[in-house]
């Protein structure tokens, strides 16, 4: 694993021109290499040095190098605060946790399937929002922010064929009550994403 990453490092440093991204490699430590992920560590209290390796640029340099030098082109790059194994069990715990929940949902639609739409209410989506939210990696990030708006706006509009986003004042303050939790966790306005929501629907005809 060190070996890997050390070749990687100097491709790495060949791709990019950046001084920070060498620091920030210079910095960072091999933590785990499991399946197809490989986790590093930053081994700085410097914040801005993981949150440049953090970034969409740097990421797909890494990962490039990566896949190149151990062959496994389905490797994945996964970035941590802290350089200790510790840190890396608690995301892949929560992980687990948050499929777990995903995988008890889905059995019980599965197995009353007619009564699926009759007992989902918009609290429900709002705590698999939550749950989504809560286990979601680099949530404090504005490039993390976008990936988890992506998906929970795939499951409200979901929700939304099965519960009506309008329709009778009860259901729409309900449905709004959704955007505005939404729009606290993401930290944006509940306005902009019920018109990016109504966009997309828009977009895709219905």
């Amino acid at each position: 694993m060190r070996s890997v990453w050390t070749k990687v490092v100097e491709l790495a440093k060949q791709a990019a021109v950046a001084p920070g991204m060498y620091r920030a490699l210079d910095a960072s430590v091999p933590i785990a290499w499991e399946d197809n992920n490989f986790a590093i560590g930053i081994n700085s209290t410097d914040g801005l040095l993981s949150g440049t390796l953090k970034s969409n640029e740097s990421q797909l340099k890494i990962e490039q190098a990566l896949r190149h030098v151990s062959g496994n082109r389905e490797l994945k790059l996964r970035v941590l605060d802290s350089p200790s194994i510790e840190a890396w069990n608690a995301i892949k715990s929560g992980e687990a946790a948050l499929l777990k929940m995903q995988q008890q949902q889905q059995d019980r639609l599965a197995a009353n399937p007619t009564h699926a739409a009759d007992t989902a209410t918009w609290d429900d989506v709002y705590d698999q929002l939550n749950r989504l939210w809560s286990g979601f990696e680099y949530r404090t990030m504005a490039s993390g922010k976008g990936r988890y708006m992506r998906e929970a706006l795939t499951i409200v509009e979901e929700a939304m064929e099965k519960l009506g986003g309008t329709g009778g004042e009860q259901n729409e303050r309900a449905f709004s009550r959704t955007l505005e939790r939404l729009g606290a966790m993401t930290g944006s306005d509940p306005a902009l994403i019920g018109y990016l929501l109504f966009e997309r629907r828009r977009l895709s005809g219905k």
